[in-house]
């Protein structure tokens, strides 16, 4: 089975998106010009600012004079221009942004995968070492609906959670698995830290996670990563949990359903 990408050629997984319609010059420029800053750049001058986009000065002086007396853009004691504190502001409203698009795009495809394996589906976000319920599907036409008895999911136990285990930073994972052994919720739950950074290595190495009679007995799942800011950042997971005989049975196919869907996903939230 094919690892998932964590950072996909798009060129070749996701159809090029065209530029199309009219093009505002001012509007272009005004975005030419904050992208002059950067980590290493932070402070500019009218003059370095200028030469960057080869614009003339006056022109560059009111672009930014405009950004400035709407927060976008401030100036130092230095007289040089830097960011302004309106962009962190708008910056703080990314992930909700992100969870948004994940459901928008990501919702009627889960739907599809769980009418097809007669699973839940289930989109999870990564929050301070939590997950959280996005967005959810159930099969249409099923004898048996599996349901999570509780809102809270054990994190050792389930694919979802052993898979924002396994991408923590290495200090936040140390410091969980410091716990162990855990309370086994069936026979099959996986408790010491050797068993759980087994599952955590093989969670990496082969792009999936999943839970066989772990939570429940006779329920199993499998999940997939979803990663943001160009494959650097854990996001969420996808998942489809039901009947274990069911999931086992239809593994290698569901497995490359969602790493598919995950994929396309991934392209929506590369910001």
């Amino acid at each position: 089975m094919e690892k998932i990408k964590k950072n996909p050629d798009s060129t070749s997984q996701i159809p090029p998106q065209p530029l199309s319609g009219r093009q505002i010059q001012s509007v272009q420029r005004a975005i030419n010009i904050l992208n002059c800053f950067t980590a290493t750049n932070p402070a500019l001058t009218l003059g370095q600012i200028s030469g960057r986009l080869n614009l003339n000065k006056g022109t560059v002086h009111g672009i930014l004079n405009t950004l400035r007396n709407n927060g976008y853009i401030s100036q130092n004691l230095a007289g040089q221009y830097m960011l302004g504190a309106e962009l962190f502001n708008k910056a703080c409203l990314a992930p909700d942004t992100r969870k948004k698009v994940c459901v928008d795009h990501g919702h009627d495809r889960m739907q599809e995968l769980s009418d097809e394996f007669q699973a839940n589906g289930t989109l999870f976000s990564v929050s301070d070492g939590r997950l959280l319920v996005l967005d959810a599907t159930e099969p249409a036409n099923c004898a048996f609906i599996v349901r999570r008895a509780t809102p809270e999911i054990s994190l050792y136990g389930s694919a979802s959670g052993k898979i924002l285990l396994a991408y923590l930073p290495e200090k936040e994972r140390r410091s969980f698995l410091a716990r162990a052994p855990f309370p086994a919720l069936t026979d099959r739950t996986k408790v010491s830290r050797e068993a759980l950074l087994e599952d955590f290595a093989a969670i990496r190495q082969r792009g999936y996670s999943f839970e066989n009679d772990e939570l429940f007995m006779g329920v199993s799942a499998i999940a997939v990563p979803i990663f943001n800011q160009y494959g650097q950042q854990l996001f969420g997971t996808m998942s489809l949990t039901g009947m274990t005989l069911g999931i086992e049975k239809n593994r290698e196919a569901i497995v490359k359903a969602l790493s598919e869907a995950v994929l396309r996903l991934q392209h929506y939230l590369q910001f």
